[in-house]
C-alpha cells in the first residue's frame, strides 16, 4: 500500500542506479508502485530474521547492513547507498534475512512492497536481472570486506570505508561521530580517534562536531588497501547479467547474506 510520500514528479528520473539502469519504458512501468520514503538515521528499515515487506531503492543516504557478532555487537559487512537496494532477499525468494539494516545517514528512498515486486519481474525479465546483479555486487562486497578485516591494518580498512561511503552518497561530507564508526568497524573508539587523527594530520579529511570532510580523495586512495578498488571496479561493471548466468552458488551463499 502507498503511503503519504510518493514520487512527487511524472518527470523526474530516479537517482537511484539500479532504477536509471532499466529502459524507460520499464521504469514507467514500475512508477505507481513506487513511493518516495523519508531515511532517518538511527532508524532501522529492515529487522533481523522478521519478514521482508518492502524494497527500498536508495535515492540519498546510507544504509549499514549489519551482521550480529554476539548477543550485544554487530558489525557492518556492507553498506548501501544510491547504487543498491534493502530488501535482497525477496529477490532470492527468502522471506527473512539474519541481518539488520540501519540508516546511517539520511536521505530518501524509494520503497515498492514484495507482492507488487514479485508480479512487476514476471512481467519485466530485466527489472530481476538488474536486481540479482546487485545481488551479486551485494555478495562480492561483503566477502571482500571480510577478508579486508583479516588482513589488513585499520588505517586501510576505514580509509576503504571512508570511499565506499564517499562514493554511495555522493558526498565529501559525512555526518559520522568517532563512537559510530567505531561500532561500525568493531574496533575500539580509541582506535578510530587515533587514526582520525593521524588522516587530520596528514591533510586527508576534517573533523567537526560529528561531521567527517574528505579533503584529499587522491591521497586517501592511497592510504587505502586494494580491497577499494576491486570492490568499487566490480560495482562499476555494466548491469548486463542474465538471469541465467548467475551461477546457482552464488545464489545459495547470497540467501545466506542478504
Amino acid at each position: 500500500m502507498q503511503g503519504m510520500f510518493r514520487v512527487r514528479s511524472e518527470s523526474a528520473s530516479p537517482q537511484n542506479l539500479l532504477l536509471r539502469a532499466l529502459p524507460r519504458r520499464d521504469f514507467e512501468r514500475l512508477r505507481p508502485f513506487l513511493e518516495t520514503v523519508p531515511l532517518v538515521p538511527r532508524r532501522i528499515i529492515q529487522h533481523a530474521k522478521f519478514p521482508v515487506e518492502h524494497l527500498y531503492f536508495i535515492e540519498e543516504g546510507l544504509v549499514s547492513v549489519l551482521a550480529t557478532a554476539d548477543e550485544r555487537d554487530a558489525v557492518e559487512v556492507w553498506l548501501i547507498g544510491r547504487e543498491g537496494v534493502v530488501g535482497g532477499p525477496a529477490v532470492l525468494g527468502v522471506n527473512s534475512s539474519p541481518l539488520r539494516h540501519i540508516v546511517r545517514v539520511g536521505g530518501s528512498a524509494l520503497r515498492i512492497g514484495v507482492d507488487d515486486l514479485n508480479s512487476l519481474t514476471t512481467e519485466m525479465p530485466l527489472l530481476r536481472t538488474v536486481l540479482l546483479s546487485y545481488v551479486h555486487v551485494a555478495l562480492m562486497q561483503s566477502t571482500q570486506s571480510t577478508a579486508c578485516s583479516l588482513r589488513h591494518p585499520f588505517p586501510q580498512r576505514l580509509a576503504r570505508w571512508l570511499l565506499t561511503a564517499q562514493d554511495r552518497s555522493d558526498s565529501d561530507e559525512l555526518p559520522m561521530t568517532q563512537a559510530l564508526l567505531a561500532r561500525t568497524l568493531g574496533v575500539r573508539r580509541a582506535t578510530v580517534s587515533e587514526t582520525i587523527k593521524g588522516f587530520e594530520r596528514r591533510g586527508v579529511l576534517a573533523r567537526l562536531r560529528g561531521l567527517i570532510t574528505i579533503r584529499d580523495r587522491a591521497r586517501l586512495e592511497k592510504i587505502s588497501c586494494r580491497c577499494y578498488r576491486i570492490i568499487r571496479r566490480e560495482q562499476e561493471r555494466p548491469l548486463r547479467w542474465q538471469t541465467d548466468r548467475v551461477p546457482l552458488f552464488a545464489l545459495q551463499a547470497a540467501c545466506c547474506l542478504v
